[in-house]
């Protein structure tokens, strides 16, 4: 079957020349329309690897004519990766310490006395989490936790219900608390290294999190409150018995739960008072630097008298240098499709839009983006969108900012498909939510999302990562 997918891939590709729909484009541009086709395919069927579909930009790069190759293996190397790697360190020291298992459970101890009250922190605590890991790494700390608080603390027969909703709002809060940092969701990175590179605007991390916090909460504070409706029969209160016990099993703060309490602190000073201390001491810290820095402190505070760390050489393991990958090359995809001029073709056919009020615009294209990414990964999604909408707005005379973020946002904000994220993917890999019941569940909060993204940005877009 992924031979069949294979074989069709390439085929596909060939489709405009066959059909005279290029005509028009010059040599270069043809081929990039051929791979642009054949990734889109590639990652949709996932006929191969989705990082080795990234690797075609540079398999490609020899066919180019008179263009600068070293431009498509810099897209590998991009700043924004080595956020992403210092991110994904410093997550991978955050699961080993099992501080996400303290801070979780003394918080519910604390405020999930019912269950609406129990919904409501794990909504937050899973979000709060996903700001610094990654949505998928969260949605994998937290279901075990889930699970065993569901497990220990209700009755089998009532708590069929209430832990779908439970296990659902893991993903969904994962995905909406991802939104909210750059290195959350691969799209907001995506975002970010595609500004920087076409546009040279660049994006603080900071300045990020101040902007999107506020719509994150809207848009969490609407999650509980609907979960909460849906519940609403059955709120009663919460056994904690078991739960104290857990605490009690994790005994006191150990010594790598305080290293990683003080390098998550510091990689968050840092982050928020980093352009003041390039002014005071004259240097220029980035964003990638930072989370390197505080990912080294994993490797060299010692632990314990034998100068054990909290992570050692088998580091590496635990990376998901597929994803790496996989942004480096959908950078180097949206760079070729740019700087081909292709972008500026395609959206020539789109350009009538600017015709309309912006805010029908963007309503149009977060709904687009939304339910288009039911059906692929929100990832492909970005890739694909990024360059064609980049170029639409520059020949629209339109604020690219207000045109590409709705939709890097609404491409995390789909709720109703496996598919469509990789937290969905993993709360029905669990077999305790089916297809009907997340697609029945999800769609009110992606209508939801699309109606308060597009507002709030149509509102306030024009601040956006200028306060």
């Amino acid at each position: 079957m992924k031979f069949n997918f294979f074989t069709i891939g390439i085929l596909l590709g060939f489709l405009p020349n066959i059909l005279g729909l290029d005509a028009n484009l010059d040599l270069n541009s043809k081929i990039v329309l051929q791979m642009l086709i054949t990734m889109i395919f590639f990652w949709i069927t996932e006929a191969i690897p989705l990082s080795i579909t990234a690797l075609i930009p540079i398999l490609i790069s020899p066919f180019l004519i008179g263009f600068n190759t070293k431009s498509i293996f810099s897209s590998y190397a991009s700043p924004v990766v080595f956020l992403l790697l210092g991110g994904f360190i410093i997550a991978n020291g955050f699961e080993k310490s099992c501080l996400h298992q303290r801070v979780a459970i003394k918080t519910i101890i604390f405020f999930g006395k019912t269950k609406t009250s129990l919904l409501l922190c794990f909504i937050f605590i899973t979000a709060f989490i996903s700001m610094w890991l990654s949505n998928t790494a969260t949605c994998l700390l937290m279901l075990p936790i889930v699970k065993f608080i569901v497990d220990t603390s209700f009755k089998q027969n009532e708590n069929n219900f209430f832990s779908k909703i439970l296990i659902l709002c893991i993903a969904y809060s994962s995905s909406i608390g991802g939104m909210t940092t750059p290195i959350g969701t691969i799209p907001n990175a995506v975002m970010i290294g595609f500004f920087e590179e076409k546009y040279n605007i660049p994006i603080n991390f900071i300045d990020w999190v101040i902007f999107i916090a506020p719509l994150s909460i809207i848009l969490l504070i609407f999650l509980w409150l609907y979960f909460s409706f849906k519940i609403r029969n059955e709120d009663k209160r919460v056994n904690q018995s078991s739960i104290k016990k857990k605490l009690i099993s994790l005994g006191t703060l150990s010594v790598e739960e305080k290293i990683t309490s003080f390098i998550l602190l510091t990689v968050a000073s840092l982050w928020i008072f980093k352009m003041k201390i390039n002014q005071i001491f004259e240097i220029n810290l980035s964003d990638s630097g930072i989370a390197l820095f505080c990912a080294f402190l994993f490797f060299v505070i010692p632990v314990n008298k034998k100068y054990n760390t909290i992570l050692n050489a088998d580091w590496f393991r635990n990376i998901p240098w597929n994803v790496l990958i996989l942004f480096g090359g959908g950078l180097a995809m949206a760079s070729l499709v740019m700087d081909t001029g292709l972008a500026s073709k395609i959206s020539k056919n789109i350009i009538f839009l600017k015709n309309f009020d912006i805010f029908l615009i963007i309503l149009f294209l977060t709904f687009l983006t939304c339910f288009f990414t039911e059906f692929t990964s929100n990832t492909a999604t970005t890739f694909l969108l990024l360059p064609l909408l980049g170029t639409f707005a520059m020949d629209a005379g339109l604020d690219v900012v207000k045109i590409i973020l709705p939709v890097v946002l609404a491409a995390s904000c789909a709720f109703m498909m496996p598919i469509s994220t990789p937290p969905n993917a993993i709360v029905f890999s669990t077999g305790q939510v089916n297809i009907s019941f997340m697609v029945k569940t999800g769609i009110l909060m992606n209508i939801f999302c699309i109606g308060i993204i597009s507002v709030f940005i149509s509102l306030f877009g024009t601040l956006a990562f200028k306060l």
